[in-house]
This record gives structure tokens, sequence and C-alpha cells, in this order.
């Protein structure tokens, strides 16, 4: 059977919505985060600001998991001239994961679009998260009995866009070739992917202009006409893979 290789994190999970969620029930039962910030908007607008920071770190390696898991959390609380102890990032990062992994908030028609895809191929996670946390999700949402594979970066210390997780995938699976990814992030997913040779659909929630063009793809050693396209919503999705998976 053909291979589906999906990110999870706002591609087929709700990591959006559930975040969100999960951030104003962290700012709820925080003592130290209801007294330094003055409402929980100002909370998560200055984590997201350094989370998404962290994370573009990361992908890059140029932080470890462990760090960027503490750092998040001290240099938010550091915006309030806070004197930070590692204990408190420690115990903020659990709460906050622990909450995060249950959460259930999902894409509308997903759950049914992986159950028709189980029909027809076999699907692989390739994430870049935690690894207890993802497993976590997959459980409480529901959506794990749709998976064959899940890889996690975290496991194998190699991160999206490093071409060697995506031959790390192909060795772990005996996926054979075309290879399709499926995933949110435009570089780590989509760019990771294509330089590799996969095919590549972007699910591009919040409808962005795609920011490589194909002269720009080939500029890079990359066949523009690997990138099948973008999907703001599942149903798109639906459509781009029924269209592509028996081409391709």
């Amino acid at each position: 059977m053909k291979w589906l290789f999906f990110d999870l994190d706002d591609t087929i999970w709700n990591f959006s919505a559930n975040s969100a969620i999960s951030l104003r029930k962290l700012y709820a039962i925080s003592p130290i985060l209801r007294k330094l910030f003055k409402t929980e908007e100002e909370f998560i607008d200055i984590y997201h600001e350094n989370n998404s920071l962290l994370w573009d770190l990361y992908a890059k390696g140029k932080v470890t998991t462990e760090e960027l898991k503490r750092e998040r959390w001290r240099r938010t609380l550091a915006t309030r001239q806070f004197e930070v102890l590692t204990a408190v990032c420690e115990e903020l990062e659990t709460t906050y994961l622990d909450i995060l992994a249950e959460g259930t908030e999902k894409f509308q028609g997903m759950e049914e679009m992986l159950g028709e895809l189980t029909k027809h191929c076999l699907i692989a996670v390739l994430s870049n998260g935690f690894s207890k946390t993802q497993y976590k999700k997959l459980q409480f949402s529901g959506l794990g009995k749709y998976i064959t594979r899940t890889i996690v970066s975290e496991e194998i210390g190699i991160n999206k866009p490093d071409i060697k997780l995506f031959e790390y995938a192909i060795q772990e699976t005996g996926a054979t070739p075309p290879f399709i990814m499926i995933g949110d992030h435009p570089e780590t997913d989509i760019l990771g992917a294509l330089k590799a040779g996969w095919h590549a659909i972007w699910m591009n929630l919040k409808g962005r202009v795609f920011p490589f063009t194909p002269q720009a793809l080939e500029e890079r050693g990359i066949n523009p006409s690997l990138y099948i396209g973008s999907a703001t919503n599942v149903e798109e999705l639906r459509k781009l893979l029924s269209e592509t998976v028996t081409k391709i």
C-alpha cells in the first residue's frame, strides 16, 4: 500500500485551538502568571512571540529540546523583570504540556478523511514535536487509530527540514516512491520534503501565498512540479489527495 506522511500540529491535529485553550487554562491556575501579566491575552501574546522564535531556532538546530522548553518560559517571564528560576520554568512547561496533550479540538472532517484514506493508504506522522506529548495528542484526540507509524524528531535527534529525517522515514516505513508529505509549515514541512525529492501539499489554514515561486525552487535545485499545491481546509485537502494519489 502507498504511504502518506503527515505533520501533526495544525495539519491533522488542531494545535492552534488546543494551544489557545491550554494557555488560558494555565493562566487561570498559575499564581505567577496572574501576578506578572494583567490579562491572559497579554501573557499569551508574549508567550507566542518567544515560542515562535525558539521553534524557528530549534528547526535550524540552534537550540536543543531542553533549551526550547526552558527558554520559552524564561524569556516570557523575564519581560516582567521577574527573576526566573529553572524550577518555575519546568513547572510551567510540565503543566502546559499535560493540559495541551489532552486537547480534543479537531478540524471538521479530518477524522472522516483519515478513515477513508486508511482503506487505500498507510498513514505516518512525521513531527518535530516532543515525543511524549505527540503520542498523547494522538491518543486523546482519537486520531491515533488511523496512524500506522509515528516518527518524532526528538527521538532520533534530527529535525525537519533536514532531509535526513525524510530519509529516515523511508527506511522506517519501507515506503516506496512517490512520497507525499502534507504539512502546515512552508519551510520545515514543504521545502524540507521538496529538497528530499518528495511531493508536498501545504496545509495552508490561513490562506497565505506560498513563499517559494517555481523559479525560487528551481534555483534551489528543486523540481517545482513536486509541489502539488495548498489546501485551506480539510475538504480542499481531501480533493487534492483524491486527485493526486492515483496519479503519481
